[in-house]
């Protein structure tokens, strides 16, 4: 599945076509801020493209909802790793921070939730 979004990220053709089935799905306040992210996103970098492509299937997922948030922090967690590794500790310690946060931020609306 992750090629899948490469692949649309990385292809104006692919990503054009996504936009448009993606769209047909959205309504109300959701499909105006598709297209209002659309706009910025469909001429900027690869990552831009594919941090939209990502939470456009996110919100249209509920499965990769689940496990969204464990592959945020694994990533945080990646990304201080590898600053740790070039012995960048500012950075490190800032991503460190941000992984307290963001579980402190996930636990409080899991709590809402429950």
């Amino acid at each position: 599945m992750t090629e899948i979004y490469y692949r649309i990220a990385t292809n104006p053709q692919r990503f054009t076509s996504w936009s448009k089935k993606t769209q047909k799905k959205l309504e109300g306040e959701a499909l105006v801020n598709f297209n209002e992210g659309y706009k910025h996103a469909h001429d900027s970098t690869y990552f831009v493209k594919a941090s939209f492509v990502c939470y456009w299937e996110i919100y249209s997922n509920a499965s990769l909802a689940k496990v969204a948030p464990a592959i945020t922090q694994a990533s945080l967690m990646h990304l201080a790793q590898r600053f740790a590794e070039r012995g960048q500790e500012q950075e490190a310690n800032l991503l460190h921070n941000m992984l307290i946060n963001f579980t402190r931020l996930l636990s409080a609306l899991t709590e809402e939730e429950e």
